[in-house]
């Protein structure tokens, strides 16, 4: 394979996992910006939006342990087919919902808890179907559309429930899903372990051993510090960037004077744009993932933050909106230093058969990260003012940066 950034697409399983990823993650990334905008829209309230965030939030905190243990027990590419499946069948559900918001917020529980079992079993194939020095590549890849879906899915969901209404959009959203679904049943049988057989009769046998093997995968995740220290460093990145999200809607109408439904297109979008432009200089100047890339990320979020939330204070000068955006495209850019390094190191770092179990702790903390802070961030905007709270949530992001220089120091 050559060097550039997307020859790891050569790769027929990866591609096809990649397209599984596209298409489910734009999927999931509309369903949830649009019931974010959706509920905005009804309460006014910000704490309203982290009903959203707990929808998806809870399942991870019942069922993610358990994900990683499955993916170590099962069958890679079945996970893969069988999660897709079963969340097409339950996006079709949104259609009879309409407008219950307690059955919409049902209903992306279910689909949060069918992507938690899915990212573990994900993440841990592809060491198996790449070579370590492709490792690197393939996490560009796999995080710039992470970072891509959340643009696309973020800049679609308005304008789709602007035109078309909710009932559209939730189609479109299952339709994406049954394309995830058709890419993995394309996959080859890559996975040569020895599936566990389920026996009835045994399930609190199987339960108590599943869950000794959750407290063996942290107490390994524990002994190996490079592991851990990636995993706390992941789960700060995204709990940073769950918070920014939340707070997203009643900034830019408070502070920036732009309709919510429009900051997927003018704010989500050049900060995808920035984490796009980072995966490429990372998969082209770097060979190998280190900690010092992930501190450089997060001093780089941490200023970038700081001059986003101080908008109020300069907002009147010439120039002022230029420089709102670069500071959004520089803030996807220090995103991605965080966590495609972060994401490596622990591919690289871990046993092959303590994989799934890294990566359904990882998955696990990140998911609570994304969301559990963000109820709080939403009872502080409601409680202060979304500008206060923006503000905070940058002075904490700044000195979380200044921590990790003067600890590398």
């Amino acid at each position: 394979m050559s060097n550039s950034f997307l020859s790891v697409l050569k790769h027929s399983d990866f591609k096809k996992i990649w397209l599984s990823q596209l298409f489910s993650q734009v999927s999931l990334n509309i369903i949830t910006y649009a019931l974010i905008l959706h509920i905005y829209a009804i309460t006014g309230r910000t704490t309203s939006i982290s009903l959203v965030m707990l929808a998806s939030a809870i399942p991870v905190a019942l069922f993610g342990p358990f994900a990683g243990v499955i993916a170590d027990k099962f069958d890679y590419r079945k996970i893969l087919i069988y999660t897709n499946v079963l969340r097409f069948f339950v996006a079709i559900l949104m259609l009879f919902a309409k407008g219950n918001i307690l059955a919409l917020l049902e209903i992306i529980f279910i689909i949060s808890t069918l992507s938690q079992v899915f990212t573990p079993a994900e993440s841990a194939s592809l060491p198996v179907i790449l070579k370590k020095e492709d490792l690197i590549k393939a996490n560009s890849v796999v995080l710039s559309t992470t970072y891509a879906t959340l643009l696309v899915g973020y800049s679609l969901a308005g304008p789709l429930l602007n035109y078309f209404g909710p009932q559209s959009t939730f189609l479109t959203c299952a339709w994406l899903f049954l394309a995830a679904t058709l890419a993995t049943l394309q996959l080859s049988k890559y996975d040569k372990k020895i599936p566990s057989q389920i026996k009835l009769e045994k399930i609190a046998e199987s339960m108590t051993r599943a869950w000794q093997e959750i407290k063996s995968g942290l107490i390994y995740i524990r002994r190996h510090q490079n592991i851990f220290r990636a995993i706390v460093k992941l789960t700060v990145g995204w709990t940073i960037l769950g918070a920014f999200i939340t707070l997203l809607p009643a900034y830019s109408q408070d502070i920036l004077k732009i309709d919510p439904k429009l900051v997927g297109t003018i704010l989500v979008a050049p900060a995808g744009l920035g984490m796009i432009v980072a995966s490429l200089f990372l998969s082209r100047r770097y060979k190998e993932a280190s900690e010092k890339l992930i501190n450089n990320g997060f001093a780089i979020v941490g200023i970038s933050l700081l001059v986003f939330a101080f908008y109020h204070f300069y907002g009147a000068i010439w120039g002022a909106r230029a420089i709102l955006f670069l500071t959004v495209i520089i803030l996807g850019f220090g995103s991605s230093f965080v966590q495609i390094p972060g994401q490596t190191l622990l591919h690289i770092n871990s046993d092959e058969d303590k994989r799934g179990r890294v990566f359904g702790v990882s998955s696990t903390l990140v998911r609570l990260g994304q969301s559990v802070p963000a109820i709080f961030v939403g009872a502080m905007a409601d409680l202060t003012s979304p500008m206060v709270t923006m503000i905070g949530i940058a002075v904490l992001s700044f000195t979380y940066a200044v921590f990790l220089a003067l600890e590398r120091a």
